[in-house]
């Protein structure tokens, strides 16, 4: 089957990760309320899962972690805290006072869960496929202290691994939380049939396209809830033959790009920042 193939040239870089064994969205767990979290429910947001210590030196990272939510959660960006009590005892209380603590003392907002166990026999399923490649199909990443971080993707899959060492807001994270991205499904029941061949940077605001097979194509810029904004191009596309957009009139937000043809449908979310 021929297979449309798309270099995006856009504002950052980013890379498609591997085939995934499991995925974020396999998992289900309790919050720290009660209550039953599927998070299948964050199809399409970027997450951060990182594990929590009320007593630790880096505990002020909560700060850092609630600044990055305010700041980027309009981005479609979730950050979901694990306490857990695996290193020093710094997290000895039950989820009540663990819940009492983070928001009357750093006015958490984003999801806490339920108290885990991190790295002993029995730990936590989502913390398993976190730490083991055979999971998550992408790397081990063995959790060694309180306030690892974990990136992952739209679509569920497993992208990055930060240690205790690496703040909140660092570029590495902020930058990929802004990091176009390949989503399929948004948009469609079916799976996406074409292929996004590499996310490269540019420096202009400028979505541009370049076909690297002949077909015919429909290329439509939506808003997040799937209105279409505008048509970026409609017709027969020659191998290497190019579209370029200007973002400059676009307001800040999330936008989804979509590409038709024969061969199916793709979508790829585009973030236009604050400027």
């Amino acid at each position: 089957m021929k297979k449309l193939l798309l270099l995006v040239l856009l504002a950052s870089t980013a890379s498609l990760v591997g085939a995934q064994t499991m995925n974020l969205h396999d998992f289900s767990a309790r919050d720290i309320e009660g209550g039953n979290i599927d998070f299948s429910d964050y199809y399409g947001k970027k997450v951060m899962v990182v594990n929590t210590a009320s007593f630790c030196a880096f505990t002020p990272q909560f700060e850092d972690l609630q600044n990055l939510y305010e700041q980027y959660n309009q981005y479609d960006f979730e950050i979901v805290g694990f306490p857990c009590n695996d290193f020093d005892n710094q997290e000895p209380g039950a989820d009540s006072t663990i819940l009492e603590f983070c928001t009357g003392e750093y006015g958490v907002t984003f999801q806490m869960m339920s108290r885990i166990v991190a790295v002993e026999a029995d730990t936590a399923p989502i913390f398993r496929w976190l730490q083991e490649e055979a999971l998550n199909g992408v790397a081990n990443a063995p959790v060694s202290w309180n306030f690892n971080k974990f990136l992952i993707d739209e679509a569920g899959n497993w992208v990055a691994h930060h240690s205790s060492l690496v703040n909140p807001m660092a570029s590495s994270i902020t930058d990929w939380i802004m990091t176009p991205s390949a989503v399929s499904g948004i948009l469609d029941a079916a799976p996406a049939q074409l292929e996004l061949l590499q996310l490269l940077s540019s420096t202009e605001p400028t979505i541009q396209l370049r076909a690297v097979g002949a077909a015919t194509v429909n290329i439509s810029l939506l808003s997040a809830d799937g209105k279409v904004v505008d048509v970026l191009y409609a017709g027969r596309l020659a191998e290497g033959q190019t579209v370029n957009y200007s973002t400059h009139q676009l307001s800040a937000g999330i936008y989804l790009i979509r590409t038709s043809s024969e061969e199916g449908v793709q979508t790829l979310r585009y973030v236009v920042a604050n400027r």
